[in-house]
C-alpha cells in the first residue's frame, strides 16, 4: 500500500509523458483510501483490480 503521494507522483508522470487522461474516478476504481495513522493516507488497491502502479514504494531518481 504506498502512500498517496506516490501514487499522485506516478500518476502525473504518465499522465505528462504518455498523455494519458486519468482522473479521480478511474482512482476511485482502482483503490481505496484507508487511513494510516493521524493526517497519513494510503491507497489500498481493491481486490478484484491488479495493482496498476508496481514499485512506487521505492525512491527512483527517473
Amino acid at each position: 500500500m504506498p502512500m498517496v503521494w506516490r501514487i499522485i507522483y506516478t500518476l502525473e508522470h504518465i499522465i505528462e509523458q504518455k498523455g494519458v487522461d486519468i482522473g479521480m474516478s478511474e482512482l476511485s476504481q482502482l483503490y481505496n483510501l484507508v487511513s494510516h495513522g493521524s493526517y497519513r493516507y494510503l491507497f489500498k488497491c481493491k481486490p478484484e483490480q491488479p495493482h496498476p502502479i508496481l514499485k512506487a514504494t521505492k525512491n527512483d531518481t527517473n
